[in-house]
């Protein structure tokens, strides 16, 4: 299943118009209400499904969030790198027609301060899931500093792959999936032995 066919319908519509509106007028420069109106809801419906206007852009980094402790759970075996290198291709599974939208998320994220400040406090969260996974996996405490720099390495390693697929328009699925096997290339180097 793609990310976007696990959306409600109206979240993936206010998404699809918002991400259209902030590419064509600016984040800062378009209101919640434009949102609502060009989304065919109220101001009270977009808050429903938004709580703000970040959380339009940032939303599915929660629900990617959820995903992955999912795909974790599910993934055999003692190596933490084999597994986050499984749950990483699993939930960032985009069919063609979801990748104007993810270039435009990214790039949002990676030019408006704002929301490249809101992204990295909520990337904590992934830190911290993928740090308690690699201690259950090790037998020792989440809190340690091998889990920790786990976690951290991982989120870092794919927030580089994601701007290294976002820098070439010519990138498909395919190619992001490429580029997040060779990222736990890199990582297994260090992390998979004791």
């Amino acid at each position: 299943m793609t990310r976007s066919a696990r959306r409600a319908p109206v979240a993936r519509r206010l998404e699809h118009v918002a991400l259209e509106l902030f590419a064509t007028q600016g984040f800062d420069e378009t209101t919640v209400d434009e949102l609502a109106s060009a989304g065919g809801v109220g101001r009270r419906t977009f808050f429903r499904y938004f709580p703000t206007k970040l959380d339009v852009v940032l939303g599915e980094l929660d629900e990617g969030l959820a995903a992955l402790v999912v795909a974790l759970a599910t993934q055999p075996g003692a190596d933490p790198v084999a597994a986050a290198r499984a749950a990483f291709l699993a939930v960032n599974r985009y069919a063609d027609g979801e990748l104007p939208a993810l270039r435009r998320r990214l790039g949002l994220i990676e030019d408006v301060p704002e929301l490249a400040a809101r992204a990295t406090v909520r990337y904590r969260d992934w830190e911290s899931a993928l740090a308690g996974d690699a201690a259950r996996r090790w037998d020792v405490d989440a809190g340690s500093l091998r889990a920790q720099v786990f976690g951290r390495a991982v989120v870092a390693s794919m927030r580089a792959v994601f701007s290294a697929w976002h820098a070439r328009p010519e990138a498909d699925a395919a190619a992001l999936g490429g580029l997040v096997d060779e990222a736990f290339d890199l990582l297994a180097r260090g992390f998979s032995a004791r």
